[in-house]
């Protein structure tokens, strides 16, 4: 019969097991923070490109090609008067590419297409005839029960395509990219609708904006223009946290989270300007009350002395 090992030799089997453990988490940290890093240069290069598409068409093939660590199937389809038109599938050869950009449909057709639109939020459907057009799921194989994922590109008040997913889906980061889009496209309308040599006169200063808004005095178009300001708020500031971690700490620990995070914060605020504040004088400014709350933990001195405040 075997003798039990000795109190050292228990001892140092148990050392052991923690270094062994100790090591394993470490390598563990070092690869999930290598992850966040290359995801985050990902998503900066991606609305980077964004920014600089000339056209839907350059801005659908941009977010297919950015979407592939997000997502195993990608798509996005155009939206007009008439319905709803193919525009860009990532990975299609060239027959089953021609097929999806020949591909048409109504919103009576799609019911999933249907409610994306006319709430211009993200929507999860069951891949089934009732949600998805046949003709659809015939084309992506979609297996019964299969999940598909939309995300609106919603410009002012209308919505000027979507990105459709499948497979493992990361949402948050395919709305935030169906988000830069729309700010892309709204740019590009406003540049294109500008007049050329005007005389620029000054507005008259533009009241305060209200910290909370009075829902009940909103109109149901801007009701849901808030809804969609708050989620993009709560996105934005979500992707600093996870992907910009260590400076989010360092922010905190020098009380100036805008010196360490001003790129990001600068881009979500002019998209933020661009997309929600110049669209109502109702619009609250939910992305500061985000920074501040989620950020700054309420503590707006966090935030830093050259943070610019709240949008007027």
């Amino acid at each position: 019969m075997a003798s039990a090992p000795s109190p050292s030799l228990r001892n140092l089997f148990s050392e052991l097991e923690q270094l062994l453990q100790t090591e394993t988490e470490a390598r563990v940290s070092l690869s999930v923070r290598a992850a966040e890093r290359a995801q985050a240069e990902h998503l900066n290069q991606a609305v980077r490109r964004l920014r600089q598409a000339a056209g839907f068409a350059g801005i659908a093939a941009i977010l297919c090609d950015a979407s592939a660590p997000f997502c195993d199937a990608c798509a996005v389809f155009s939206v007009n008067e008439e319905g709803v038109a193919g525009e860009r599938w990532r990975g299609a050869d060239d027959k089953l590419a021609a097929r999806f950009r020949e591909t048409r449909f109504t919103l009576s057709e799609a019911a999933a297409f249907a409610g994306v639109i006319q709430t211009r939020e993200p929507v999860t459907a069951i891949c089934s005839a009732a949600e998805i057009p046949p003709a659809l799921i015939e084309l992506f194989g979609h297996a019964p029960e299969e999940k598909a994922h939309l995300f609106p590109i919603a410009v002012e008040q209308s919505v000027a395509g979507l990105i459709y997913a499948a497979g493992a889906v990361e949402s948050p980061a395919l709305e935030l990219l169906a988000q830069c889009a729309a700010a892309s496209l709204a740019v590009q309308r406003w540049a294109r609708a500008a007049p050329p040599d005007v005389l620029e006169i000054a507005p008259a200063p533009a009241a305060a904006r209200p910290s909370a808004p009075d829902w009940g005095a909103l109109s149901p178009a801007d009701r849901s223009l808030h809804r969609r300001a708050q989620r993009f708020a709560r996105v934005q500031v979500a992707e600093m946290r996870l992907y910009r971690a260590d400076a989010v700490k360092a922010g905190r620990a020098r009380g100036d989270l805008y010196a360490v995070l001003q790129e990001a914060i600068d881009s979500a605020r002019a998209i933020y300007r661009e997309t929600f504040v110049s669209a109502t004088p109702t619009m609250t400014d939910y992305l500061h009350q985000e920074l501040l709350r989620t950020l700054a933990n309420e503590n707006a001195a966090w935030l830093g002395e050259k943070y610019p405040g709240p949008l007027a």
